[in-house]
C-alpha cells in the first residue's frame, strides 16, 4: 500500500493555481524577447541558455512543458539588476525561479519570455555573532540546511528539501520550528531586493519599513529578492518522523490532533501535521502523522497519547533537519501534474473528519484517472506563530486570530494533461463545500496560507482589508508602471493588482 506520506509531503511547499492549466498566449511581442535574450547572451557575467541548452530543474510537469525564449542564471544582485534593465528596455515578459517548485506556467518559468533562474545564487554567510545568516535566494531548503549544518546552525526553514527558499519565505513558510519562532517570514531581518525600476535596495525594520512589512507575506509583487538575512538558530538533532495508520484509526487520530493543537499549544518544542489520503492502486484510504520535537527528548510527553494508537509503520528517530528534508523531497519526485487548494478554520476534530468525508465524496467522480493521488494535509497555525507575525512592525501575511487555527491543504497528483480540467473541478468543489461546512459549524476563518492557496481563492483578501489596502499602496508607490502586476511583465503567482 502506498503510504499517505507521498502526497502529504508535497503539502509543504509553495504557491499554486486552480485555473485550467493551458498556457495562455502572451501579449508580449516575441521579437522583443528574442532581442532581450541575445543582448543578455552577450554578457559573460552570467549564463544564458536557449531552449534545449542547459538543464532546467522544475518540479511540476505543467512548468516542464513551458518554453521560454531563454533562461539566464545570474550570480549576484548586480547581475539581476542588469538583467532586469535589459528586460525593461525590451518590454519582454519574465518569471523568476528560486527552486522551481511552483505548479503553474509563468510562476517560475516564463511562457515565451525570459526565465531568471537564481540557482547559482546559493551563498551562505554566517554573522560573526552567529545570530543571523545571509542566504542567496537560489538556495533550496536542502542546500540551505546543509550549509548551515556545517556551522551547527539552522534557521526557520521548511520540510521538503527541494523547495526554493524564495517563494517559501516570501509566502510565509511553515516549519518544524514555527511554534517557537513563527513562520519563515517572521524570521527575516533584512532583504536585498532589485526593485521594479532595476535599482537595488536594502530593506529591514528601520530602512524602508513599509516595504519590510510588505515583503513578509506579499510574495513577488515588489521586485526580485536576491538575499535574505534570517535568524540563525543553534539546533541539534530533532526527534521526528512519520507514523502511518489504517483508516479505521481516523477518529483516534483526529481527536489527538485536536488535543495537540489546543491542550499542548504552549509546548513550543512540539509540532506536527497529519494527512488523510487515497491510494487508488489499492483502493484504500490511509493516514499518517509527522511529529517533531525540537529538543533531544525520546518519547516527549506531548506525543505519548498519540503514540499509544496502533500504527502500521514508523520512521521516528533522532536526526538532522537536512536528512528529514531529503526524506520528504524523495517522496515527491518531479514530473507529475499537481494542484493545491486550502481552507482555514478554528480547531475542530469533527470538522477535520467532515472535510475528509467531502474529499471522499468528490473523489468518486474522477476515480480511475491515471496516476490520481489526492491527499489532505492538516496542520496547526500555532499561537506562537501568530504572535511572531506581529513582531517588528507586523507582517502582511499575519492574522489577528486570538487562538490557534487549522490550515488544511488538499493536494492532488495525476499524470495526463487530458485530466487537467477534471482535477481543477475536483479541487474547486472541495473548496466550496468545505468552506460551507466551516461556516455552518461557526468555525470559518478567512486567512489563507498563500503557499497552499489556489489563485481563485484570493488569499490576499484573507489578510484583512486594512493590510490589503496598505499592500496595494506600497506596491503602487514602488511599481507605478505595474511591472509586477497582473498586466505587467512579471505576472506569475498572486497579484495585488
Amino acid at each position: 500500500m502506498k503510504p499517505a506520506f507521498i502526497a502529504t509531503l508535497s503539502a509543504i511547499v509553495s504557491a499554486s493555481a486552480l485555473r485550467p492549466v493551458e498556457p495562455r498566449q502572451d501579449a508580449t511581442d516575441s521579437s522583443s524577447c528574442i532581442k532581450a535574450c541575445y543582448r543578455l547572451a552577450r554578457n559573460t557575467d552570467y549564463r544564458t541558455h536557449f531552449p534545449g541548452n542547459g538543464n532546467l530543474e522544475v518540479w511540476d510537469a505543467k512548468q516542464q512543458e513551458v518554453r521560454s525564449a531563454c533562461r539566464v542564471q545570474p550570480t549576484s544582485t548586480d547581475d539581476v539588476a542588469d538583467i532586469l534593465r535589459v528586460i525593461l528596455d525590451t518590454s519582454c515578459n519574465f518569471a523568476v525561479k528560486s527552486g522551481g517548485h511552483a505548479r503553474y506556467p509563468d510562476d517560475s518559468v516564463s511562457v515565451g519570455g525570459v526565465t531568471i533562474d537564481l540557482q547559482r545564487m546559493r551563498s551562505t554567510e554566517v554573522s560573526p555573532d552567529r545570530k543571523s545568516v545571509r542566504l542567496g535566494a537560489g538556495h533550496v531548503l536542502y542546500s540551505m540546511f546543509s550549509d548551515l549544518g556545517r556551522h551547527n546552525l539552522t534557521t526557520v526553514g521548511g520540510r521538503a528539501g527541494d523547495v526554493g527558499i524564495g517563494g517559501f519565505v516570501l509566502g510565509g513558510g511553515f516549519s518544524h520550528l514555527s511554534p517557537l519562532y513563527g513562520l519563515a517570514k517572521d524570521n527575516v531581518f533584512q532583504y536585498e531586493i532589485v526593485l521594479p525600476n532595476a535599482t537595488v535596495a536594502i530593506v529591514n525594520e528601520h530602512v524602508h519599513p513599509n516595504l519590510y512589512f510588505a515583503l513578509r507575506g506579499g510574495m513577488n509583487n515588489f521586485g526580485i529578492v536576491t538575499y535574505f538575512t534570517m535568524r540563525a538558530v543553534e539546533q541539534g538533532q530533532l526527534y521526528s518522523g512519520q507514523k502511518t495508520y489504517k483508516a479505521d484509526q481516523r477518529t483516534a487520530i483526529t481527536d489527538q490532533a485536536y488535543e495537540l493543537t489546543t491542550r499542548w499549544k504552549n509546548d513550543t518544542a512540539m509540532s506536527f501535521y497529519y494527512s488523510f489520503g487515497y491510494d487508488q492502486e489499492a483502493d484504500v484510504y490511509d493516514l499518517s502523522i509527522t511529529q517533531t520535537y525540537a529538543q533531544p527528548i525520546l518519547d516527549p510527553p506531548a506525543f505519548r497519547e498519540l503514540n499509544q494508537i496502533p500504527s502500521e509503520s514508523s520512521t521516528l528517530r533522532f536526526d538532522w533537519l537536512t536528512e528529514f528534508s531529503k526524506e520528504v523531497a524523495s517522496a515527491t519526485p518531479p514530473g507529475g501534474r499537481n494542484l493545491f487548494a486550502t481552507v482555514t478554520y478554528s480547531p475542530s476534530a469533527e470538522l477535520d473528519r467532515e472535510i475528509q468525508d467531502i474529499m471522499v465524496d468528490e473523489i468518486q467522480s474522477i476515480k480511475g484517472a491515471p496516476g490520481f493521488f489526492p491527499n489532505l494535509v492538516i496542520q496547526p497555525l500555532y499561537e506562537g506563530a501568530i504572535r511572531a507575525g506581529k513582531q517588528r512592525g507586523g507582517s502582511a501575511g499575519g492574522t489577528e486570530a486570538d487562538g490557534p487555527l487549522t490550515a488544511v491543504l488538499l493536494t492532488t497528483l495525476w499524470n495526463d494533461i487530458a485530466d487537467d480540467h477534471a482535477m481543477t473541478t475536483f479541487l474547486n468543489r472541495w473548496v466550496q463545500r468545505s468552506e460551507t461546512a466551516t461556516r455552518d459549524a461557526g468555525k470559518y476563518h478567512p486567512w489563507r496560507y498563500i503557499n497552499y492557496a489556489s489563485k481563485e481563492q484570493d488569499p490576499f483578501a484573507g489578510y484583512g482589508e486594512e493590510s490589503l489596502q496598505r499592500l496595494r499602496r506600497i506596491q503602487a508607490s514602488i511599481d507605478p508602471n505595474g511591472v509586477f502586476s497582473s498586466t505587467g511583465l512579471c505576472r506569475g503567482y498572486f497579484k495585488l493588482r
